[in-house]
């Protein structure tokens, strides 16, 4: 899996990819005469993902064929991380919903549809407050007559609301708490109550057995601390965690390192520098400018000034160019003195 993908896609699926992580979180958060209805154990993860290239900044999903009522049917669990309510969630759901079926149709065009069971993770900053009935988001639906209901769709989706003030309740195995603890902290406002909720995530990680499984999992939530953070904020917690583990601490820095290496290989490469989440410029800046001394190891460090003064748009341009440059004074077109 490409470590520079989406942080928020590749813990969620790292988590819920593992079936018997998905299992565990249907045995503990469905209603019990949903669960009744299905085969937990005939669960199997299915490689399609339904979310348009626009949006996967904002979503993550997976589909599980399982045995529902004793019929073949699937399970849609959609990541919502925006840091509001979608009020056109149900809108996507329903789209996806199709493209499934269409997928269905082109295997057997006359067979009954299979069931599918919307499941939907919200993570984002306030507590979600849009209806779970697809048809609340039709106009004028709370007075119209019945007959004229009949055209609309009717469908509910299963609404998990890990936000910070939703109340909703952690539960589950070590792996699946972990997950839910993290996207909830990720919600948190107040820098103290952040620190408080990262020690306790971290307190786990240190206190449970150290397996292939685990280190895995402990690399991942690295991995999503460091493109959840500021920089600045990042190297506090590598502190903060000294308070915990001095190992973890020092492994924490070495993963850092090594993302921010793999970040500048993947920038060279494609010609692209993305700055960190909402446009820090402090990341971006240096960043660019250990690209820029790997390829003109002399240039004076003078210029890092000239580079902190220049513009977000700016930066972009100059990490396009710095791909095709061939001297040094070229480069200093860019940083004037």
């Amino acid at each position: 899996m490409d470590r520079l993908n989406n942080p928020h896609d590749r813990f969620f699926k790292e988590v819920l990819g593992n079936v018997a992580n998905t299992q565990a979180f249907l045995e503990t958060y469905l209603p019990s005469d949903v669960l009744q209805t299905i085969d937990v154990g005939t669960i199997q993860a299915e490689k399609d993902s339904f979310i348009e290239q626009d949006l996967k900044e904002f979503y993550a999903d997976l589909l599980f064929r399982a045995t529902i009522r004793n019929r073949e049917a699937y399970v849609y669990i959609l990541l919502e991380h925006k840091s509001y309510s979608d009020y056109n969630i149900g809108v996507q759901l329903l789209r996806y919903m199709s493209a499934i079926w269409d997928k269905e149709i082109k295997k057997q065009k006359n067979r009954r549809l299979p069931l599918i069971l919307p499941i939907v993770l919200y993570q984002g900053k306030e507590k979600w407050g849009v209806s779970t009935q697809f048809a609340d988001r039709i106009e004028g639906v709370e007075t119209m007559e019945g007959s004229l209901k009949k055209a609309i769709p009717h469908f509910e989706y299963y609404l998990y609301d890990f936000s910070s003030n939703s109340g909703e309740e952690i539960k589950g195995p070590d792996d699946l708490r972990l997950y839910l603890e993290t996207i909830r902290m990720a919600s948190i406002k107040d820098p103290e109550k952040f620190n408080e909720a990262y020690i306790r995530i971290t307190t786990v990680f240190v206190t449970r057995g150290e397996t292939e499984i685990s280190d895995q999992l402990y690399e991942t939530f690295i991995h999503y601390i460091f493109y959840l953070t500021a920089r600045e904020d990042f190297l506090r917690l590598i502190q903060l965690t000294k308070t915990v583990s001095v190992e973890r601490s020092e492994r924490m820095q070495t993963i850092a390192e090594w993302l921010k290496q793999e970040g500048m290989e993947k920038g060279m490469e494609k010609g692209l520098i993305k700055g960190r989440e909402e446009g820090r410029e402090e990341g971006r800046e240096e960043l660019l400018w250990k690209m820029i001394a790997k390829k003109f190891p002399q240039i004076p460090s003078r210029y890092y000034e000239n580079l902190k003064a220049l513009t977000i748009d700016q930066l972009d341009t100059l990490g396009l160019d710095l791909i095709d440059m061939q001297s040094e004074e070229e480069l200093k077109r860019h940083l004037p003195m």
